[in-house]
């Protein structure tokens, strides 16, 4: 798992941080500690491959700065993971002194950290960084300060995964939720990685003979990987679930288009939007869940209007239906609307509804001669049944051939 630790997670997290910034910058307190924890996170993983750790060493002269540089980095991630699901949380009330207590603490563990480190440890200056935990695990010193590492990372873990699990129900149902699960297993197994590294550095004793970085055991380069995807995976659900909005409504807009278009052209009487070409409307930013609705609304009203008029023979002879494909249009037409009165299935009834309009939008000649012969308006009950059926005329408009 070493190369995950080099390349991989590193620049996964780094990506993370970048793509989160914006929202840390401009957010709230919450975004705000979770680009923290990001941070925290990514620098702890930074400072593991062997050209950053030779990095620090010739910056500073010391030659395993980088490992205590890592577990600082790795008591901020949980302080900020901390803080952010307990500002999240949102049950109970507000106590000043906790938190101040919780900052103490994680300074507390930091100052405790870098005193055992730079006054009590034996620093090999030709070995790698590791070697001065993992090469002399039965030192009172290195025990101490593993100590102080596992006690804080358990402590806030524990609570943490607590919260997150106990906070779930109050988030929707779908992917929030299993966001806010993964957030808490990872918490979870945090704490069982913990008790983990406690008894296996338990059972390890001094070994200054030991070539190598020191004391790799799989089970311990392991767990920290599922931990980080589980806490990414986490955190990147919720976003995600914008970005698959913004792709639906964005998919919705490019369906509805070209039926759009020609009633823009056609009903120049109805309120609509501004004029966006098909393939520029796919270039415009943001939430597009208000747009659908507009167009769509725009669609129903328009329809609507030439309904008026087929209804009233059109202004002034008006244009409309007429042809070869009328008295098919009108059979399909009369067809349909009786399975609309008898609780039929909606799609005839949108393919009859796609014939109508086209045969109304590109007919010949003048005056409205089939025109009563309209299926009978869709009756939706809500805004969504509204977007939907028109997404289906819209798919049936752009089936029927022009010409036809």
């Amino acid at each position: 798992m070493y190369h995950v630790y080099v390349f991989t997670l590193p620049a996964l997290l780094w990506l993370l941080v970048l793509w989160r910034a914006p929202s840390a910058c401009n957010g709230s307190r919450p975004s705000r500690l979770l680009w923290g924890f990001l941070v925290s996170i990514a620098v702890a993983l930074t400072t593991r491959p062997p050209a950053v750790e030779h990095l620090v060493r010739a910056a500073t002269g010391s030659p395993d700065l980088s490992v205590l540089l890592k577990h600082l980095a790795g008591l901020a991630s949980n302080y900020f993971i901390l803080e952010y699901v307990i500002t999240v949380h949102g049950r109970g009330p507000r106590r000043p002194w906790t938190a101040r207590l919780r900052i103490a603490a994680a300074a507390a563990a930091a100052l405790a950290l870098t005193v055992v480190f730079v006054f009590f440890f034996q620093h090999d200056p030709d070995g790698p960084p590791s070697r001065v935990t993992d090469a002399h695990l039965g030192d009172w010193s290195v025990r101490l300060y593993e100590g102080i590492v596992y006690a804080y990372l358990g402590t806030s873990g524990a609570l943490a995964a607590r919260l997150f699990w106990s906070n779930r129900r109050s988030v929707p149902r779908g992917v929030l939720r299993s966001g806010v699960v993964c957030l808490a297993g990872g918490c979870a197994l945090t704490v069982g990685y913990t008790a983990y590294r406690v008894f296996f550095l338990a059972e390890q004793h001094s070994r200054p003979g030991t070539p190598g970085p020191g004391t790799v055991d799989p089970v311990s380069e392991t767990l920290p990987v599922v931990i980080l995807l589980l806490l990414a995976v986490g955190l990147v659900l919720p976003p995600l679930r914008g970005l698959a909005r913004y792709g639906r409504d964005q998919y919705a807009l490019w369906r509805l288009h070209p039926l759009w278009a020609d009633l823009l052209h056609a009903v120049p009487e109805v309120a609509f939007g501004p004029r966006v070409g098909r393939t520029r409307d796919l270039f415009i930013l943001g939430d597009r869940t208000l747009d659908v609705a507009h167009r769509a609304f725009e669609i129903r009203d328009a329809c609507l209007v030439l309904r008026e008029r087929s209804a009233y023979g059109g202004p002034g002879g008006g244009t409309g239906v007429h042809g070869a494909g009328a008295g098919t249009v009108a059979a399909v037409a009369r067809t349909v609307t009786a399975d609309a009165r008898t609780g039929l299935a909606e799609e005839p009834h949108a393919r009859a509804e796609a014939a109508w309009l086209h045969a109304v939008l590109h007919g010949e000649g003048d005056g409205y001669r089939e025109g009563g012969a309209a299926p009978l308006p869709w009756n939706a009950r809500t805004p969504r049944e509204e977007i939907g059926w028109l997404l289906k005329v819209a798919e049936a408009y752009g089936r029927v051939p022009r010409g036809a």
